[in-house]
């Protein structure tokens, strides 16, 4: 598959809900209005699923490949063994955890220019380092160069792991992220607007023309795998302050999977090793002990934040067989806040075929459209037959069925007739619930500033010889992080919390019926 990147010297000057994967395997997608744009941010569901970059920002040299895969039991059938290769090019290498974020970046990009629907999106390193809370410098205009380049090199190889949302199916797919990258050497900034100059003939006083500003002449294209991914509507929303806001990688990954798997569960349980290995993506070497260790700063800040229910280590794991365990994760409020549940198929496709519409059709139209579209244009549909609507005397059926297809807009006295104090209802409703998940969020952020100062000062006291041990391990670890102060900083915290924890660790496995099981 042809792709390339190229660099050009300019002289001239400078996102409704989806859904996670059920048992069977499947995914029920909600589709969003085409036609109107949702200022949300979105995440791609595939990209979600497994991890598709390393969890450092430095691959060991020569490494050029990493495979996640897991196995998807299924209630009728054979399980399903899904497997992603991820193939890094010699002269880049592998993508690693900075990249992701941009690639997360450029999703948003895509939503923010033509909510997907093209390909190639015009943007400037300026507009994406500033989406990404990134610093406006050279080091960061060199990494999201980086990234680019990496994007367009690597390769994804899925194995019954890609899902086409359009064929309603497990695929294999092979693939570039990225087609085609043009990055200029500086690129226009967008100026202030200014008045052009006045045309021949123009009346006195007449309001001056503004010039439009140039666009941004950097651009990337999205490979026509993914981008029809986009297109079939294979997206959630993704809460991307709250995504910025983490602070390890290990967290923005667990965050993005869970985020997708909470969207119809509040409580989920998967196998250690199956979750720690193949979706987060810590080492495979690792023993369970070991594995836990890593994922708890992830845990504790997802605790923290309200995206997770906190739970005791003897309420988060359990001991199945020597080398196994499960884990146990609940959503927590800030989780809820932004999930709404949706009507089984079932009742709509029965409401629907109530009012004359076929199963077929009505099946059809349930696993093409949102709940809530539908919803709203049974509820029109049936205010019109109240009202003796002419629109839908002669075939009634058929008139909802087009309404829910080509999006009808509600008659101007529908609001009006029926749903004025329902909507001021539960407008207020909405706006007590946000002050209450503001007041949640504060309180949240408010702990863990308050633990991050803890950790400082205790960083602070720690003698110099300590700190250069913690400094070196984590450099060790994450060969190359010590260029971004940044990422460098946090893990240094998370590894000094997990030492002060040790002794405490310690105290409660001697008491602990399941101590030596690993």
């Amino acid at each position: 598959m042809a792709s390339h990147l190229e660099t050009i010297d300019d002289e001239t000057g400078m996102e409704e809900w989806e859904l996670s994967v059920e048992e069977t395997g499947a995914f029920e997608t909600v589709e969003e209005n085409a036609s109107s744009v949702d200022p949300g941010w979105k995440d791609e569901l595939n990209l979600a699923e497994f991890p598709i970059a390393a969890l450092t920002d430095r691959v060991p040299d020569g490494q050029t490949t990493l495979v996640f895969e897991d196995k998807l039991e299924r209630r009728d059938s054979t399980p399903i063994v899904r497997r992603l290769t991820i193939m890094g090019t010699h002269k880049h290498g592998l993508p690693t955890s900075l990249d992701d974020e941009v690639l997360v970046g450029l999703i948003q990009l895509t939503k923010r220019r033509s909510n997907f629907t093209d390909p190639k999106v015009q943007f400037s390193r300026y507009e994406l380092i500033d989406l990404l809370g990134w610093p406006q410098s050279g080091q960061s205009y060199r990494r999201i160069e980086e990234a680019l380049h990496r994007w367009v090199g690597v390769v994804l190889m899925y194995e019954n792991a890609w899902w086409d949302n359009q064929a309603k199916s497990w695929v294999d797919e092979n693939f570039h992220v990225l087609d085609n990258v043009t990055l200029y050497d500086r690129e226009r900034r967008r100026p202030a607007p200014r008045p052009g100059k006045a045309a021949k003939g123009d009346k006195a006083g007449a309001k001056p023309v503004f010039e439009k500003p140039p666009l941004p002449l950097s651009s990337f294209r999205w490979n026509e795998v993914i981008f029809q991914s986009f297109q079939s509507g294979n997206l959630k929303q993704l809460d991307l302050e709250f995504y910025l806001r983490l602070r390890l990688p290990t967290t923005k990954r667990m965050f993005r999977f869970l985020d997708k798997r909470f969207y119809r569960r509040s409580r989920l349980d998967f196998d250690l090793r199956t979750l720690a290995c193949e979706h987060i993506g810590l080492s495979r070497s690792y023993a369970p002990t070991e594995l836990k260790r890593k994922l708890k700063p992830a845990l504790e800040e997802l605790e923290q934040l309200g995206f997770l229910e906190p739970l005791s280590a003897e309420e988060r794991y359990s001991y199945v067989t020597r080398g196994c365990w499960r884990i146990i994760l609940i959503r927590g409020c800030a989780a809820h806040a932004d999930a709404t549940p949706a009507q089984p198929a079932s009742e709509l496709i029965g409401a629907l075929t109530a009012r004359g519409v076929t199963a077929k059709i009505a099946a059809d139209l349930v696993a093409a459209h949102s709940a809530s579209r539908i919803q709203t244009k049974l509820e029109v549909f049936d205010w019109l037959q109240h009202n003796k609507d002419k629109r839908v005397g002669r075939n009634p059926a058929g008139y909802l069925v087009a309404s829910i297809r080509s999006d009808y807009q509600a008659p101007g006295d529908f609001q009006n007739a029926g749903a004025k104090a329902q909507a001021e209802a539960a407008e207020r409703t909405a706006e007590e619930v946000k002050r209450q998940e503001k007041r949640r969020s504060r309180a949240a952020e408010k702990q863990v500033e308050d633990r991050e100062a803890e950790l400082r000062a205790a960083w602070e006291r720690l003698p110099e010889a300590e700190r250069e041990a913690i400094l070196a391990a984590v450099k060790a670890e994450n060969p190359g992080l010590s260029r971004w102060k940044k990422m460098l900083e946090p893990l240094c915290l998370a590894a000094l919390e997990a030492r002060l924890a040790a002794p405490r660790a310690a105290q409660q496995t001697l008491f602990s019926d399941g101590a030596g099981q690993d």
